[in-house]
C-alpha cells in the first residue's frame, strides 16, 4: 500500500513538519520568475471585498485562477479597483530576480534536509526576458519587451536598466538558480532539455504525398507547397501564423471523443451556421467530411494480407530478434490459419505453441520483416502506429489494415466493433484519419482500467463501418463538452479557396478564421521550444536507475548491426572479416548484443509531447516529463514529493509508479484539484491507497 500526502500552506512551513531524510526523489516546477498570479496573496487596506481581479479589456471579470503578469493580468503590488496593498507575495512575484533566487535557496535549503543522503532533486525551470512595463516603465519579468508609456517629448521607447538587465535581455533564469543552489552545496549533476512538441493534425497534401500533418510541421513549410481538403478540392495554403496565447483558449470535446483546441474567435461551419468558438454551445454539430483517396496511389507488390498482417501486429504484435510474436486465445484457430497462409505466401514460415490459455505464435521470414519496417512505426503498445508511407495506398489497402487491427484489439459485438487499448495517442490519431478515409463512424474516449493497484490509461470505444438514420443516432461531431484549452500554441491559418474550409484529420472542418496571415510577432530571435530540468543531489553518490529510464536503440543501429551481421566474409590472403573489421563470431555478438538489449542510455534532450489536462491550471507538468525523473530517482514504494503540487501530476505518476508522494501545495483550489486527480474521495476505502490531507498554517 502506498501512502498519498497533501500538505496545503507554505512551502517552507509545510517541509519543516517533515522529518529528516524521510523523501527520496524531489520532482518539482516552480512558479517561474515574474509570469503568473496564482491569487494566493494577503490584501491589506481597501475594500474588503474586493476581488482585486483585473477587468477584462471588453469590461467583464477575469476569472483565470491563475492570471498572467502585465496587460491587464493582474495587480501585482496595489490593487488598481480599491487600492489594497498586497502584503505576502507568491514565489515568482519578486521584484527581482537575485530575489527570486534568494527565495529558492531558502526554500531548497529545507529541501536538503527532508532528502535522503542518496536522493535526488529534478527541478523544472523556464526562462523569460526582462521588459519595459506600460505602468512604470521600469523593468519587469515577462515574456517579452514592450514600449513603456510615451508621454510628450519622450522617445518611443524606455530604455531603464534594471539590475544591470536592459529590455529585452534574456534573465537566464534556471541557470541562476542552478549556480545559487551548487554555490549553496547541492551537486549540478547534469541539465536536461526538454521541447514541446505535437499538436493539431490536418489532411495535407505536401511534397511527400496526403498524409495527416501537425500544423507545426506545415508552418516550417513553403506554403506554395502545401495544399489542405477543404471537404470537396484540394485549396491552396496562403499562410501559417502563431497566434499568442492568452489563457482564454477553448477545448471542444466532441460525442467521438475527439479534443480540439482553438482560440475564442476561431470559427467552426456547424449545423445553424458559422459559429465562432465562444459562441458554441453544447449539442452543437460540427460539420466534418471524407477524406480523399490519393489520386494516385502507391503501387506495390505487398497485398491486403500484408496490410491484414500489419494491423494484427499491432494490436498484437512485437519482436524478438527476427522472430515477430502474435499472442492471442488459444480459441483463435482462424488466426492461426491466416498466419500460416499469409507466412508461406511471402516465403517465411510459422510456428504456435499453446501455454495454457494463451497461443504464442512466431513467425520467421525477412519478406514480413520488410513489411512492418513499411508499414509500421513504433516498437511499443504506447507507440505503435501506421507509417507515413500507410496514406498512400488505397482505401482497399488501410481497410485491411484496420482489420488486422480489429481481428486483435477489437470485439465484434452486432454492427459494432467495441475497442479497448492503452492509450497510444498516434494510434488514436491513426484510427480517426483511417475511418475519416473509410467513412466508419468512431468513438474512442479516454479512461483507465484498475491493474495491481494502479489505474492505467486507456482508450474505449467503437467503431461503425455505417450507421443507421434513426432519429436517436447523434452524430460523433456533437459537442458534448466545452473547456478551458491547455495547448500551448495556436495558429492562424489562411486558404485560398471559398467557403475559405480545411479538414482536421479527422475529418472535422474549420473554418479560414484568418485569411491574410500575419508572421509571428517575435522575429528578431528564435521562437522558445525548450525548458530545463536540473538534476541536483545531495551527495556525490547518489540512487540512480539508468536501466528503467534506458532509451529504444536507435533504427539506424539497429540496421547497422543488422546489415553487418548479414555481410558475406571475403577472403583477401589473411582472416576472413565482416563489416567494420570484426571476426564472424565478434560479429554475431554484436548483432546479438545490440537486438536483444533492452536500449541505450538516455539522453540529456527529451522530447516531451504535452497532453491536455481538463482543470483550470496554467502549467501543468507533462506526464511523460515526469515519469523518467520518477522511474531514475526511486525504486517502487520510496516516496516521491512536489513541493509546488499545482495540478498533481507528479502524485498521480508516482501512485501509478507504486511510489507514495507528497505534495505541498499553497493554494486550496489546488488542493482540490490534486484530490479530484487522485480519486481521493472515491478510493478512500479501497485499501489500495492511504491518503491524508492537511493544513499547515
Amino acid at each position: 500500500m502506498t501512502k498519498h500526502t497533501i500538505l496545503n500552506g507554505d512551502v517552507i512551513d509545510c517541509l519543516k513538519t517533515l522529518p529528516d531524510g524521510s523523501v527520496q526523489c524531489v520532482v518539482t516546477s516552480p512558479p517561474y520568475f515574474g509570469l503568473r498570479d496564482y491569487n494566493t496573496a494577503s490584501w491589506e487596506g481597501g475594500d474588503p471585498d474586493c476581488d482585486h481581479n483585473p477587468q477584462r479589456p471588453d469590461g467583464g471579470e477575469r476569472s483565470d485562477r491563475a492570471l498572467p503578469l502585465g496587460r491587464g493580468g493582474m495587480y501585482k503590488d496595489v490593487c488598481g479597483k480599491c487600492g489594497a496593498v498586497r502584503v505576502d507575495k507568491q514565489i515568482g512575484l519578486e521584484d527581482t530576480p537575485e530575489a527570486y533566487v534568494t527565495k529558492l535557496v531558502e526554500v531548497f535549503r529545507e529541501v536538503r534536509r527532508v532528502l535522503r543522503d542518496d536522493g535526488t532533486v529534478w527541478l523544472n525551470l523556464g526562462d523569460s526576458y526582462a521588459a519595459t512595463t506600460k505602468q512604470t516603465g521600469r523593468n519587469d519579468a515577462n515574456n517579452e519587451f514592450r514600449p513603456g508609456r510615451v508621454e510628450a517629448g519622450e522617445k518611443t521607447k524606455t530604455k531603464i536598466t534594471l539590475n544591470g538587465l536592459k529590455p529585452k535581455d534574456l534573465i537566464g533564469i534556471p541557470w541562476r538558480v542552478a549556480f545559487a543552489l551548487q554555490a549553496n552545496g547541492w551537486y549540478l549533476r547534469q541539465d536536461i532539455i526538454w521541447c514541446l512538441s505535437g499538436g493539431t493534425y490536418v489532411y495535407a497534401k505536401t511534397q511527400k504525398g496526403e498524409m495527416p500533418t501537425t500544423i507545426k510541421d506545415i508552418a516550417r513549410l513553403d506554403p506554395s507547397t502545401v495544399r489542405l481538403w477543404n471537404g470537396e478540392k484540394w485549396t491552396q495554403l496562403l499562410g501559417i501564423s502563431k497566434s499568442k496565447r492568452n489563457g482564454d483558449e477553448i477545448e471542444l470535446v466532441l460525442r467521438s471523443g475527439e479534443r480540439i483546441s482553438c482560440t475564442p474567435a476561431h470559427r467552426f461551419p456547424t449545423e445553424r451556421g458559422l459559429i465562432e468558438a465562444k459562441d458554441i454551445v453544447v449539442g452543437d454539430t460540427l460539420l466534418s467530411c471524407q477524406l480523399p483517396e490519393p489520386s494516385t496511389v502507391k503501387d506495390c507488390a505487398i497485398d491486403e494480407d500484408a496490410a491484414w498482417f500489419a494491423g494484427l501486429y499491432i494490436a498484437e504484435g512485437s519482436m524478438s530478434g527476427d522472430a515477430i510474436q502474435i499472442t492471442g486465445h488459444k480459441k483463435e484457430k482462424k488466426r492461426w490459419e491466416k498466419i500460416q497462409i499469409i507466412a508461406e505466401k511471402y516465403g517465411g514460415s510459422a510456428k504456435c505453441s499453446i501455454y495454457n490459455n494463451t497461443m504464442a505464435i512466431r513467425v520467421y521470414g525477412k519478406v514480413l520483416n520488410a513489411i512492418l519496417d513499411e508499414l509500421v512505426s513504433g516498437r511499443t503498445a504506447k507507440d505503435k502506429c501506421f507509417s507515413p508511407v500507410v496514406w498512400r495506398y488505397s482505401n482497399q489497402f488501410i481497410s485491411a489494415m484496420v482489420e488486422g487491427y480489429l481481428s486483435g484489439d477489437g470485439h465484434k459485438d452486432g454492427s459494432r466493433w467495441r475497442l479497448g487499448l492503452c492509450r497510444n495517442y498516434n494510434f488514436e490519431r491513426d484510427l480517426r484519419t483511417a475511418c475519416a478515409r473509410l467513412g466508419y463512424s468512431l468513438t474512442l474516449n479516454m479512461s483507465g482500467v484498475p491493474y495491481n493497484g494502479k489505474i492505467n490509461p486507456t482508450f474505449r470505444g467503437e467503431i461503425r463501418k455505417s450507421t443507421s438514420n434513426h432519429w436517436n443516432n447523434k452524430k460523433r461531431s456533437e459537442v458534448v463538452e466545452i473547456r478551458k484549452a491547455r495547448s500551448r500554441q495556436f495558429y492562424d491559418i489562411g486558404v485560398e479557396d471559398e467557403p475559405h474550409l480545411f479538414s482536421l484529420a479527422s475529418g472535422i472542418l474549420t473554418h479560414n478564421s484568418k485569411p491574410n496571415p500575419m508572421p509571428e510577432s517575435v522575429t528578431d530571435r528564435c521562437t522558445k521550444a525548450h525548458e530545463y530540468i536540473f538534476l541536483l543531489t545531495k551527495s556525490a553518490r547518489y540512487y540512480y536507475d539508468a536501466g528503467a529510464v534506458k532509451e529504444p536503440v536507435a533504427e539506424t543501429t539497429v540496421m547497422r548491426a543488422k546489415s553487418s551481421n548479414n555481410a558475406t566474409s571475403r577472403k583477401d590472403g589473411g582472416d576472413a572479416k565482416w563489416q567494420g573489421g570484426l571476426t564472424p563470431e565478434q560479429q554475431n555478438k554484436y548483432y546479438k548484443d545490440i537486438n536483444g538489449s533492452s536500449g541505450r542510455n538516455r539522453r540529456s534532450v527529451w522530447t516531451i509531447s504535452t497532453k491536455p489536462y481538463e482543470e483550470a491550471h496554467f502549467a501543468t507538468f507533462p506526464r511523460d516529463l515526469v515519469e523518467p525523473c520518477i522511474k531514475a530517482g526511486t525504486a517502487p514504494g520510496d516516496t516521491v514529493m512536489d513541493i509546488f503540487g499545482g495540478s498533481g501530476t507528479v502524485a498521480e505518476v508516482a501512485r501509478d509508479l507504486d511510489r507514495s508522494s507528497i505534495s505541498i501545495e499553497l493554494n486550496p483550489d489546488y488542493v482540490k484539484l490534486i484530490r479530484k486527480r487522485l480519486k481521493m474521495d472515491q478510493q478512500l476505502d479501497t485499501g489500495i491507497y492511504e491518503y491524508e490531507t492537511r493544513v499547515i498554517s
